[in-house]
């Protein structure tokens, strides 16, 4: 831990955790400036929200109270246990998380061949996720099964894992059987 009282940072470097209320923040490095009530981590951040979220970023500037961030190179696991990963985003209020470049997808990578696609994912422009109106919106979004793009649309919400019961698409489902093969519905 490093008091640079005449630039008002303190830097603490290591395995750094970081508590306010019930966000835990844990990095390598961690830069707070006191001045401008900013906190900078870098390398291996992680924050882990009070909703069971976990955000994974490379670089995050967060303000005082880890409500309000920017964010590069993300990966978010929701609490269903979906990914999201995306180039950048930034955070407001602790509420809206704003994403460019992102990927969503609930199903799990191949054990045997993690570089291949998921069964089913969404790509799109930017993602906005509202956890005051529980949704989960897309712009430039094309869905792809097996990394094959087969719906592209301008616009496509649903809601957020939180949500139990809600009119709009259902999520896919997929299996197979002996006497049709291959099932999607």
């Amino acid at each position: 831990l490093r008091n640079e009282e005449k630039l008002g940072l303190i830097v603490a470097t290591g395995n750094v955790e970081f508590t306010q209320g019930k966000r835990i923040l844990l990095a390598d490095t961690v830069t707070y400036n006191q001045r401008e009530d900013v906190m900078t981590a870098t390398g291996n951040v992680s924050l882990l929200e009070p909703t069971g979220e976990v955000l994974f970023a490379d670089r995050v500037s967060l303000s005082g109270d880890m409500r309000d961030g920017i964010m590069e190179n993300l990966r978010i696991r929701l609490s269903d246990d979906a990914k999201i990963a995306a180039a950048s985003g930034r955070r407001t209020r602790g509420e809206l998380t704003e994403i460019n470049r992102a990927v969503y997808s609930p199903c799990n990578l191949c054990e045997e061949d993690k570089t291949k696609p998921p069964i089913w994912q969404v790509k799109a422009f930017t993602v906005k996720h509202d956890k005051t109106t529980q949704d989960v919106v897309y712009n430039d979004a094309f869905i792809e099964f097996f990394g094959i793009p087969l719906v592209y649309t301008p616009y496509l919400s649903h809601a957020d894992p939180t949500v139990d019961r809600r009119e709009g698409f259902l999520t896919p489902t997929y299996g197979s059987n002996s006497d049709l093969g291959m099932i999607i519905s």
